[in-house]
C-alpha cells in the first residue's frame, strides 16, 4: 500500500505537470499596475486642466463689472465736446417765389467757429454773394420740397456747400433758420 500511495502521488504530480504544460499560465491583467497608475495620473491632470480652462472662460464671460449691468442701454453716454459758434445774422429776410408760384420767407444766421475772426471778416464782405446764392437756390425749388420733416436739414446742407465754396478763410459750420414761412 505504501508503494501504491507513492505511485498515486507520482501519477498525480505527473498529471498536474501535464495540465500545467497544456494550459497557459494566467498573467493577471493586461497592463502592469505601474502603467495603470501613470495613465490614471495623466488622466487626472488632463481633467484638472480642462476644468480650469472652462472655469476661466465662464468667469470671463459672465463677470459683471463693478459698475453694474452692462449693455447699450445702461452705459453712460460720453459727452461730445461742443463747438461754440459765433453768429452772423443776416438782417433782411429772404422772400422768394418758388417755381410753382408759392412764396417762401426765410430769416437766417450763419454760425462759424468763435475763434476764427478771419471768417467773420470774410463773411461780412461776401454777404451780397451769400444773398445771391440763397435767392438763386430758393428760386429753383418747388413747394413740394418743403413737405417732409427733413426739408430744412436738406436746405441747410445744400446752402452750406454752396456758401463754403466761395469762402477762402474757413467755413460756415451751421445755418440757423430764425424764421421760416411757406405762403
Amino acid at each position: 500500500m505504501g508503494d501504491e500511495k507513492k505511485k498515486n502521488i507520482a501519477t498525480i504530480e505527473e498529471e498536474q505537470e501535464e495540465e500545467s504544460i497544456a494550459q497557459p499560465q494566467k498573467k493577471g491583467t493586461f497592463l502592469s499596475p505601474f502603467i495603470i497608475k501613470i495613465l490614471s495620473l495623466v488622466a487626472g491632470v488632463i481633467g484638472v486642466i480642462i476644468i480650469s480652462v472652462l472655469t476661466v472662460l465662464i468667469m470671463t464671460r459672465c463677470a459683471i463689472p463693478s459698475g453694474g449691468a452692462t449693455g447699450p442701454d445702461t452705459e453712460t453716454p460720453k459727452r461730445i465736446k461742443k463747438i461754440h459758434l459765433e453768429y452772423l445774422k443776416i438782417d433782411d429776410p429772404f422772400r422768394q417765389q418758388l417755381i410753382d408760384g408759392r412764396m417762401i420767407q426765410l430769416k437766417l444766421s450763419l454760425g462759424y467757429k468763435s475763434k476764427d475772426k478771419k471768417v467773420q471778416q470774410e463773411l461780412t464782405q461776401v454777404i451780397p454773394e451769400i444773398r445771391d446764392i440763397i435767392i438763386k437756390h430758393l428760386s429753383r425749388l418747388k413747394s413740394d420740397y418743403f413737405q417732409d420733416e427733413h426739408a430744412l436739414d436738406r436746405l441747410e446742407e445744400d446752402l452750406l456747400k454752396q456758401i463754403n465754396r466761395i469762402l477762402n478763410e474757413g467755413k460756415v459750420e451751421k445755418i440757423f433758420f430764425l424764421e421760416y414761412t411757406l405762403m
